[in-house]
């Protein structure tokens, strides 16, 4: 068996250089193991027991106090359990969950240097719904007391690690942490304006909304929290930023010495910079890099400006990659056409570089954060049934190359339709927005998750074999069909799902790989519902009934 959810970062020579433990997989395994009712409720304990035993000796052997604190908890309750049997098994419940906690902070901090930073700033301890969200987009958070700002000793510090931060995030739950936050809009004006940032209120005001613009913050919103478009958010931040990828610019004019004046600014500020002065093979690159903005000619001696910009417009890559023209062109007429046959601006070619360089990076991140939010459903802010399969797509190209382990999971909710017509269709946008948070936030950062259709899910575990594919999102089952669902008249239910799971290399492309997982899903479908089916107990099972 892989390692894939192991935690295996080092954080010293004496502690996690040695073996690394599937820490993961081993909690997933003990709530397994509570949840097998059909099993003695004696012989349970005592695979826990063992099972507890174990990871308390990993805990201890890579020196993690808190972990072996926890674990050493759970062994007690354990024994008082075979001694004198509670009711159920909530309790039990509770300590692997707080271990599970423990394991994710864990993996957290081994990964500090690496994540980029969340700075936030509140009165109050963040809520876990927001932690659990900021970690899922890969960020390590870093709160601060807003009430610490009020001593001037601090302030060099705060600003410095503003600076290193790549988001930040501001917490109002009341009126005076609200008036708390005028000190950081104005200790921060200029990070909060050059990065992304939000302002989480618990009121929703004109007022409020007006100095979070005034102070430069990015985004607003309002508690109770929307975590489908917090998700949204999120990811489009961390999108902008996708795998350190500088900006990509094209730019062409017939004139080579425009491209090598240029060339050598961008090329200072980190930017990606490509210069063309043949159309043909302008619309070559253009296809080929995918940029991010295009700097084009107004007038050239092959073709003009305006038609290369529809040739470029027809080509679906190109479709909504801003194009800002320039030109002396002083025409007010003749650029305003230019903007209406396929530009976004028109840019005097006297324009200072500093300027050109504001505007090309505003243009070009807020390109690469529409091109974010389209391939976010609208419902869940989890990728659209096109993002998730373009993503599926790579990552077996991934594994391909590294030679390693995929899974792919198609995830239906159970009895959808009996939900919609006994409690309504909002009720149904409830339940399919708690299992898409449930998946968001439990999964590893780099797996990726989707809403595939309707009440439909689709996940792709790179490096991770089928096996532990299986216990994982069988931990997630479990989780998902204890909790109850509360609907906005106030009613409670509980909702289950089924899942069918395929792997490669056993299926080779993203078709095979989608239509093994989709069989195996109607397989759980047909053999009882809220159940998980792998490749192996799927062969030679009858086809399923209609949900």
């Amino acid at each position: 068996m892989d390692n894939t959810h192991s935690f295996d970062h080092r954080t010293s020579s004496e502690g996690l250089d040695a073996q690394p433990v599937n820490w993961e997989l081993a909690v997933a395994s003990m709530e397994s193991v509570l949840s097998q009712s059909s099993a003695h409720r004696k012989t349970r304990l005592v695979d826990l027991l063992v099972q507890a035993e174990n990871m308390l000796m990993d805990a201890r052997r890579i020196r993690q106090p808190q972990l072996a604190n926890a674990l050493d908890r759970l062994l007690h309750a354990i024994q008082q359990e075979l001694i004198s049997p509670a009711e159920d098994f909530s309790r039990l419940i509770r300590l692997i969950r707080h271990i599970d906690r423990i394991i994710k902070n864990m993996l957290l901090i081994s990964h500090k240097d690496a994540l980029p930073v969340a700075l936030i700033i509140s009165a109050q301890e963040p809520s876990d719904v927001l932690r659990d969200a900021l970690s899922r987009a890969g960020f390590a958070p870093r709160t601060i007391n807003a009430q610490v700002l009020n001593q001037a000793l601090e302030h060099d510090k705060i600003k410095a690690l503003a600076d290193e931060a790549e988001l930040i995030m501001l917490l109002a739950q009341d009126d005076e942490s609200f008036a708390n936050l005028e000190l950081p809009f104005t200790l921060l004006e200029n990070e909060l304006r050059h990065k992304t940032s939000l302002l989480i209120s618990s009121k929703d005001s004109f007022q409020i909304r007006a100095a979070s613009a005034k102070a430069g913050v990015s985004h607003f919103l309002t508690e109770p929290l929307d975590v489908s478009r917090l998700n949204m958010l999120l990811q489009s931040s961390r999108i902008l930023d996708e795998e350190n990828k500088p900006l990509r610019v094209l730019m062409v004019d017939d004139m080579v010495t425009a491209g090598v004046y240029w060339g050598k600014h961008f090329q200072k500020q980190n930017i990606n910079f490509r210069f063309e002065s043949k159309p043909e093979q302008a619309y070559r690159s253009a296809v080929e890099m995918q940029p991010d903005i295009i700097l084009l000619d107004l007038y050239m001696p092959d073709i003009d400006g305006i038609d290369l910009a529809k040739i470029f417009r027809e080509h679906p890559r190109l479709l909504d990659v801003p194009i800002l023209f320039m030109s002396t062109e002083e025409n007010d007429r003749r650029r305003m056409n230019a903007k209406i046959q396929g530009g976004d601006d028109f840019l005097n070619k006297t324009i200072a570089i500093d300027d050109l360089l504001k505007m090309v990076r505003y243009r070009a991140l807020r390109y690469r954060q529409s091109m974010a939010e389209k391939r976010s459903d609208s419902l869940t802010g989890l990728l659209n049934h096109n993002a998730i399969k373009d993503l599926v797509e790579a990552e077996i190209d991934r594994a391909n190359r590294q030679n390693q382990p995929l899974s792919v999971v198609l995830i239906d909710i159970d009895h959808f339709k009996n939900v919609n017509d006994t409690f309504g269709h909002q009720a149904g946008d409830i339940v399919i927005r708690k299992l898409s948070n449930l998946l968001n936030t439990r999964l590893r950062r780099y797996d990726g998750v989707g809403r595939y259709g309707g009440e439909e899910f689709m996940i792709t575990l790179p490096n991770t074999d089928e096996q532990t594919a299986a216990h994982l999102i069988n931990r997630l089952r479990v989780q998902f069909g204890q909790s109850a669902i509360r609907t906005e008249n106030g009613s409670n239910m509980l909702c289950t799902f089924s899942a069918g799971i395929a792997s490669f290399p056993r299926f080779l492309d993203l078709t095979s790989l989608i239509e093994a997982a989709d069989q195996h899903l109607y397989v759980a479908k047909a053999n009882g519902r809220n159940r998980v089916v792998c490749s192996e107990e799927a062969l030679g099972a009858s086809p399923p009934k209609p949900d």
